[in-house]
């Protein structure tokens, strides 16, 4: 091998640091780049879904009837959601200070799919209340559970008298709280 095909390139540590921070710069500087891209992006899609509004919405000084339409519809599921909430913070006239056992039978990520499908087993007799999300969840999940069994037994013949109501395969499980 020839001394012309091989190089060696020698650097101090002070020289290498600074070459770091140069890189660790640079970096910087393109990340910041890309957040104020992205700031001026986000504007201008706001102010194309504003000019897209008013484009679709008449200009005229009229109020419009099915606005009015829409915020009495509004203020009724308010209503609806008020009392279905209601409803669901009434727990089993149980003490608190037992230890409960309850048959969970669904999680919904919406409250009102969560609200129906209680209502299918309040209608059919069985006691069933919709938990708020937890804080610890990761996704807001509306838990759907019969009971305020005072013995683990008592949630269990429900759960199979549940299980065998159904013609398919449930996943129902025991919670004690």
């Amino acid at each position: 091998m020839k001394n012309r095909d091989y190089r060696e390139l020698q650097l101090s540590s002070s020289q290498l640091f600074f070459i770091f921070l140069a890189i660790l710069i640079l970096g910087v500087v393109i990340f910041l780049l890309g957040v104020s891209v992205g700031k001026k992006q986000a504007q201008i899609m706001k102010g194309a879904q504003i000019a897209a509004r008013e484009k679709v919405e008449p200009a005229g000084d009229q109020t419009s009837p099915p606005a009015e339409k829409s915020k009495e519809s509004i203020s009724k599921e308010l209503a609806s959601l008020q009392k279905a909430t209601e409803e669901t913070q009434k727990q089993p006239t149980v003490s608190r200070e037992r230890t409960l056992f309850y048959v969970q039978v669904g999680a919904f990520n919406r409250r009102e799919v969560a609200l129906s499908f209680a209502d299918t087993f309040n209608q059919r007799g069985y006691p069933a209340i919709v938990l708020d999300p937890f804080p610890s969840d990761r996704r807001e999940m509306f838990r759907v559970r019969i009971g305020g069994y005072a013995t683990r037994e008592e949630a269990a013949e429900i759960r199979t008298k549940l299980q065998a109501e159904t013609s398919r395969t449930t996943d129902y499980f025991i919670i004690r709280s």
